[in-house]
C-alpha cells in the first residue's frame, strides 16, 4: 500500500540546515502532537506550518532591514 498524500496543493522540496536545539524543539513538539490527536504530527508539518503563519511578517522584516542597510 502506497503511503497517503498529506499536501493537497503543489510543492516543492527544499533542504535546509537549521540549529539542533529547534529540530530538538520540533521533535518534542510533534511527538506531543502525535500523542494529543491520536495521529502523527511530523516535523515538516509543523514546519510548513509555521513558515505559513510568518511569511509575510518575516519578508517584511527582512525588506525594512534591507532598506535600511541602503540608506
Amino acid at each position: 500500500m502506497s503511503r497517503p498524500r498529506k499536501l493537497g496543493w503543489d510543492s516543492k522540496i527544499f533542504s535546509f540546515v537549521m540549529r539542533g536545539k529547534a529540530w530538538e524543539k520540533i521533535a518534542r513538539k510533534s511527538e506531543e502532537l502525535s500523542k494529543l490527536t491520536q495521529s502523527q504530527v511530523s516535523v515538516a508539518e509543523i514546519i510548513r506550518l509555521c513558515i505559513d503563519l510568518h511569511l509575510e511578517k518575516t519578508c517584511d522584516e527582512i525588506e525594512r532591514r534591507f532598506r535600511a542597510q541602503r540608506y
